[in-house]
């Protein structure tokens, strides 16, 4: 039996990486997926391949989430509290980026400059 919740969210976290590890290769990237993955730090923005963005989500996840543990462990209950809304409004952009990055994963915007134009008229 686990004890540990952090061995029960590792468990967890597990579990839904191999629950869809059998999706990751089915040509296109499935946003129901992508937000699935959202449960690891940056995951969502990684399966769409937005290393960068994944890389300044996760980071910023894991550093609300270091900080809220140690006020927690401090008794600074406000300043937890804050940092755990932080983290939430940060969890839930990760969500929406990763939704947004799979729908719009493969889509590629090309203009022609050339084949742009402004065309103005006056009514008098």
């Amino acid at each position: 039996m686990i004890k540990s919740r952090h061995s029960q969210f590792l468990l967890y976290t597990l579990i839904v990486v191999l629950f869809t590890a059998n999706f990751l290769n089915a040509g296109g990237k499935n946003a129901a997926v992508a937000m699935a993955l959202c449960v690891i730090p940056g995951g969502g923005q990684f399966y769409t391949e937005r290393y960068l963005a994944g890389v300044a989500i996760g980071s910023a996840e894991l550093a609300l989430g270091y900080y809220a543990y140690k006020y927690h462990r401090e008794e600074n209950f406000e300043k937890r509290n804050s940092m755990l809304w932080w983290g939430l409004f940060v969890f839930g952009y990760s969500l929406a980026d990763a939704y947004v990055g799979a729908k719009m994963y493969g889509f590629e915007l090309e203009t022609d400059i050339d084949r742009v134009s402004l065309k103005y008229s006056w009514k008098l």
